[in-house]
């Protein structure tokens, strides 16, 4: 792989008023692809990606509430519609009229939204173990409003987990629900830490953990897969999620194309992994 981690640079966008942080890899003459994490992730999650696309500008996002980037205020919830408008504020701020997006999980279905109502703007959508949020029993929704609800107000007064050093942080790291490599772990923990007086904890915003108050339904969700019109890559994992939803979702989209590779949830972050992936962008790309 070339070292792509030595030709990175960091930077700082305002996003109407918060402070939002990421990093660009490679040459910014090179198309851009623009990058979107997952859940409790950070902008360090494409750095392998990176090193293996040394033809692409690949431009992470730390999204509000990760890795480097402010938190919103405690009275304000996480909605992923808000990441929607932080990626399109995002591409204003970096002069992006128009970008291929590649995202994770989260990201995957922040890139679909994205992809959906700006189409213009989205020439390939890369999508890694993920397609879309998931969707709700109609139903449901009053009694999963209440219960979120209940959970934030009990989740006030509560403190992050500390860890007695930056080790052991990337063990939790490690040994977490969708596990990641040594260097993997490493890479998001430094970008992804915060040091204090009685140890180290994440940076990113303990809100993140509580359940969205609003749900989406299913014909919401395939309104919006409906709308793609940028060609859909999807690389799944063996070891993977594979979520019940995923198929209705897939046979919504217009133009797609499915590769399963070896590995887990976090395929990108796997040597091998990111390599596969490289490859099938590169292909597209005509490297």
């Amino acid at each position: 792989m070339v070292n792509g981690l030595n030709r990175k640079k960091e930077f700082s966008l305002d996003i109407n008023g918060i402070k939002m942080t990421g990093v660009a890899y490679g040459d910014s003459n090179c198309p851009p692809l623009l990058g979107l994490h997952g859940w409790l992730d950070n902008a360090a999650s494409f750095a392998l990606l990176a090193e293996a696309l040394p033809e692409r500008y690949l431009i992470a996002l730390d999204f509000i509430g990760h890795g480097k980037s402010a938190h919103r205020s405690a009275a304000t919830p996480y909605y992923i519609w808000d990441n929607v408008t932080e990626v399109y504020l995002a591409m204003q701020a970096l002069k992006l009229r128009s970008v291929d997006l590649i995202g994770h999980s989260m990201g995957a279905s922040i890139a679909m939204l994205f992809a959906a109502s700006f189409p213009a703007k989205v020439k390939n959508l890369y999508l890694i173990e993920g397609i879309a949020p998931l969707h709700y029993d109609v139903p449901q929704l009053p009694s999963l409003m209440a219960s979120a609800i209940r959970k934030r107000v009990r989740a006030i007064s509560k403190s992050k987990k500390r860890y007695d050093s930056v080790a052991a942080l990337v063990l939790a790291r490690m040994n977490a629900r969708f596990p990641v490599s040594n260097r993997a772990a490493q890479l998001l923990v430094e970008r992804g830490c915060v040091a204090q007086q009685d140890g180290f904890i994440w940076s990113s915003d303990a809100s993140l953990l509580l359940p969205s108050i609003n749900r989406m339904c299913v014909q919401q969700i395939l309104s919006f897969l409906g709308a793609v019109e940028a060609k859909v890559y999807l690389f799944l994992a063996e070891d993977g999620l594979h979520s019940e939803q995923w198929q209705l979702y897939i046979e919504q989209l217009q133009k797609r194309q499915i590769n399963t590779f070896a590995g887990n949830h976090h395929l990108h972050m796997q040597e091998s992994g990111a390599m596969a992936i490289s490859k099938v962008i590169s292909d597209v790309q005509g490297v």
